[in-house]
């Protein structure tokens, strides 16, 4: 079996020999390239041969991961993104799945963390934490009509303006929502709690990868 083909970019050489070391003893993977810097990346693209996936050091002097990540997307690159990064904000994390990327891990990660992490973008396409929960097994591809329309039939038309606010590229935090909705914020959690419940994710990330994933928010 052909082993899938990563590229590193990482502006610390340590980082990069010890992250390629340790990918390559997982045994399913083949590190074919490393760059020091967003724009020695840009500059090498198109990469030939394609890789599988990029692994992102997030925070890079001159251009960090996630410029490196929109400049990207706006060249059209469809290779999967997963993010390092030694410690990051909430409102960072949603603004990189935004912008496409499939995943996200600290640094200080185990070898099994690594791994699951590789094998869950391969094959399911991201990868969460929330989203382990749920043994995703679907494959990389949009979700199927009948599945979009399963998720839909379950939310109520308040739960789906809230989704769509909650993936605004304002990025509302949920007193704003409640402010957007007339309602109390007590109201909001409600919400939440209930889109919580019914899909089992835990956090405000989890609701943004869970829209994107499932490609709703055209029908929110």
């Amino acid at each position: 079996m052909e082993k899938r083909k990563i590229v590193l970019v990482d502006d610390h050489v340590i980082v990069r020999n010890g992250l390629k070391a340790l990918i390559e003893k997982l045994g399913d993977y083949s590190v074919i390239a490393e760059l020091d810097s967003g724009m020695a990346l840009l500059d090498a693209l198109p990469l030939i041969p394609v890789p599988d996936l990029l692994i992102i050091d997030l925070n890079m002097p001159g251009m960090g991961g996630d410029a490196l990540v929109a400049q990207l997307r706006q060249s059209g690159s469809e290779i999967p993104v997963l993010i390092l990064t030694l410690d990051s904000d909430e409102v960072t994390i949603i603004r990189l799945f935004r912008n496409g990327v499939r995943g996200f891990l600290k640094k200080n990660c185990s070898a099994e963390t690594l791994q699951s992490a590789l094998a869950s973008i391969l094959t399911t396409g991201y990868y969460h934490n929330e989203f382990l929960t749920l043994s995703l097994r679907r494959d990389a591809s949009p979700a199927q009509p009948s599945a979009q329309e399963k998720v839909l039939a379950q939310l109520t038309d308040r739960e789906r303006a809230f989704l769509k606010l909650v993936c605004h590229e304002q990025e509302y935090t949920y007193e704003q929502i409640a402010d957007q909705l007339s309602v109390a914020p007590r109201t909001v959690d409600g919400y939440r709690e209930a889109i919580f419940d019914k899909f089992a994710i835990k956090s405000k990330t989890g609701l943004v990868l869970f829209v994107l994933k499932h490609q709703l928010l055209e029908k929110l």
